[in-house]
Parts: structure tokens; sequence; C-alpha cells
């Protein structure tokens, strides 16, 4: 302990003998201390950050939780739209009989409508989103695995031109069981006809074979 002292007393009678190397202590305790609060204060900055990041993720969750019944309620609305339109989505075997069937029902609307003089012309299908040029490289005849996806199908439909026949067609193309829609329609006043195009959506499947 003696020993201790005697180290303390002669490095103080150093110190008071040489005032620089008092300041140059000094200068270096200052920048230790110095280092030490900023460090401090970037140790709390770090955690005020880390708090306000946590707080807003819980306002988030707070906010879902809030908004969970109006998002059960989209998805079920989301759900009963797919629903709808599966039920008015014709599905067939293959091209050929997606334009009898077309056909038949276009058919059987101008009958229906009363229209004479009347055509019925039905395209071959092409995949949704596909140019028409490269529609024919997958119809049926070569079944791939893009054939179970949508197609759809053009058609034009003529017929002479009365106010009845004219509101019957339209209405029951709208409105029919098909996922169907009006493309053009041209009312040749002169020739009393009326020209119509139409597009129907279906979905080709190969039937399975047990």
């Amino acid at each position: 302990m003696s020993g201790v002292m005697l180290a303390l007393r002669k490095m103080a009678g150093e110190l008071r003998s040489n005032p620089r190397l008092l300041y140059g202590l000094v200068l270096i305790a200052l920048v230790l201390l110095v280092e030490l609060g900023l460090r401090w204060s970037d140790s709390i900055t770090q955690q005020q950050q880390s708090l306000a990041r946590l707080q807003t993720e819980l306002s988030g969750l707070k906010s879902g939780m809030r908004n969970e019944a109006a998002l059960t309620q989209s998805l079920a609305q989301v759900k009963q739209m797919r629903q709808a339109l599966d039920a008015r989505l014709w599905t067939v075997s293959s091209d050929a009989v997606g334009q009898a069937r077309l056909k038949d029902w276009l058919t059987e609307i101008v009958k229906r409508a009363i229209a004479d003089q009347y055509a019925v012309t039905v395209g071959a299908s092409q995949e949704v989103g596909k140019p028409a040029e490269l529609a024919g490289s997958d119809t049926v005849g070569n079944m791939t695995a893009s054939d179970s996806a949508l197609r759809e199908f053009r058609a034009t439909v003529s017929f002479r031109l009365t106010p009845r026949a004219l509101e019957g067609v339209l209405l029951d193309v709208e409105g029919g069981e098909p996922f169907a829609a009006v493309e053009t329609l041209t009312v040749k006043g002169q020739e009393r006809r009326v020209e119509m195009t139409l597009r129907v959506l279906m979905r080709i499947k190969a039937a399975e074979h047990v």
C-alpha cells in the first residue's frame, strides 16, 4: 500500500513540476469524456428510433385489426363475383363444340326475337390476351395445357331491321346465359338491316378419359 502511495506522490510531483504533462492528461480525459458522451447520445438516438418504429408497427397492427371486418367483407364480395363469373362461363371440350354451342344459342335468340333474313357466323377461338394471328397454333386438334385457359369466340349476327328484333336480340345477348358482350352494332337504314359483332368467353377443357 505504501508503494502505491509513493508512486502517486511521485506522479503528483512530476505533474506539478511539468504543467504540459498535466495539460496533456486533462486533454486526454476531456477527449474520453466527449467520446463517451457522443456514444451515449448515439445510443439514446437509436433507442428513440427503435421505439418510433415499434410504435408505427403497433399502430399499423391496430389499424389492421380494426379493418379486419372490412377485409373479410371485401374477400367475400370477390368470391361472390368469381362464382357469378364461373356460373356464366361456358366450359366446352373443344373449339368446334364451342362454335356449335355459340351458333345454336345465337340462332335461338334471333328466332325468339322474330328476326327474319338472319345470318349467324362464328369464328375460331383465340386465347384471351393472345394475338389473333397466333390463335390457330393451339386450337383444338393439338390440345395443350393452355387449352384449359379462357378463350374468346367472336361471332357476327345480321338480320332484317325491326324494332322488336333489334331490342330482343340486344337484351338476350347482354343478359343471356354465357359471358357475352356486343362489340359493334351497325344499323343500315337504306337496306333495313342490322349487323352486330359480339364476343363470348369460354373455357376449353378436354374431357378426362377414365
